[in-house]
């Protein structure tokens, strides 16, 4: 009896162990709850035909990030990093980065960059060419996370997560000690020659990054009319009392009738900044003040 016993309690002990193998293999195949959804990302053109989103790393930003499908990983320049406290093991080729937002409401997690400022980054910024400046690349292990459908007379990108999770380009060992190859170093010394002419020649302005103003609001636009499709809950809008179906008739004593002209009436508005809002809903001209909040 106590031999059957001793079976039992191995069989059972067995059983245990497979079922809780069998709990967490359902939970490794339970989908990611992100997959499938899109977002409405904004983006700008810069003066050379790049395109930039706004981002922030571990809650530090914004930062102007460069969107280049040939780039092989995520780049985040030196000194991007050292404002967000991102500190990179000259031993280990990528830095862990804990959650990467992008404007519209896209975020990955999980993340390796390269802190290191590419000669592209370092020209261009010299001589302040883009207009703005460039903090970082969004390359392949950051971009291959999405469908992204871009249309240039639009000024959003639309990005859809999808369920797939690129690998990390393959990097020898010795690569972050390794010395660069002679045609890396010469392309590497493009950055301080821009420099150089920049001293000399000016560089062109670029704007200051600061925060936007936050109101919550979708909009959708047709017949002449700016409509609103959709208000953020716990939004500046929805407590201003914005309903879903108003029509913006005009943004700070400003008429807007398309997407463009809100986007342009807001493009001051800074965190805390009072905005006055005209809409007509069920027939009857309201106004309404809204307090903007922190948005990227």
């Amino acid at each position: 009896m106590g031999s059957m016993n001793r079976i039992l309690g191995r069989s059972g002990l067995a059983l245990g162990l497979a079922l809780a193998g069998f709990g967490l293999a359902m939970d490794a195949g339970r989908p990611d709850p992100e997959v499938g959804k899109s977002y409405r990302v904004p983006y700008r053109m810069t003066e050379t035909n790049h395109f930039l989103v706004r981002v922030r790393i571990d809650g530090k930003g914004p930062f102007n990030f460069l969107v280049d499908t040939g780039a092989p990983a995520l780049f985040v320049g030196t000194e991007a990093a050292r404002k967000i406290g991102l500190a990179a093991d000259p031993d280990v080729f990528f830095t862990p980065i804990g959650k990467l937002e992008f404007e519209g409401g896209a975020s990955l997690t999980g993340m390796r960059a390269r802190v290191e400022d590419p000669f592209q980054l370092v020209g261009m910024n010299a001589l302040g060419l883009p207009g703005a400046a460039i903090d970082g690349i969004l390359g392949f292990t950051a971009l291959a996370r999405f469908k992204i459908e871009l249309d240039p007379s639009d000024d959003r990108m639309t990005w859809t997560r999808l369920d797939f999770e690129p690998k990390d380009p393959s990097i020898p060992k010795a690569a972050a000690k390794a010395q660069a190859s002679g045609e890396m170093r010469a392309m590497n010394a493009l950055g301080p020659i821009a420099k150089l002419a920049a001293a000399l020649v000016g560089k062109q302005p670029e704007e200051v990054l600061n925060s936007q103003g936050f109101l919550g609001l979708a909009l959708i636009e047709g017949a002449g009319k700016l409509r609103v499709s959709a208000v953020l809950a716990d939004s500046p809008a929805s407590a201003g009392g914005v309903r879903a179906g108003d029509t913006i008739v005009r943004i700070d004593n400003r008429e807007v009738a398309t997407i463009q002209g809100a986007h342009e009436a807001i493009a001051g508005v800074r965190p805390g900044d009072r905005v006055k809002v005209s809409i007509l809903s069920d027939g009857q001209i309201e106004e309404l003040t809204l307090t903007a909040g922190e948005g990227f």
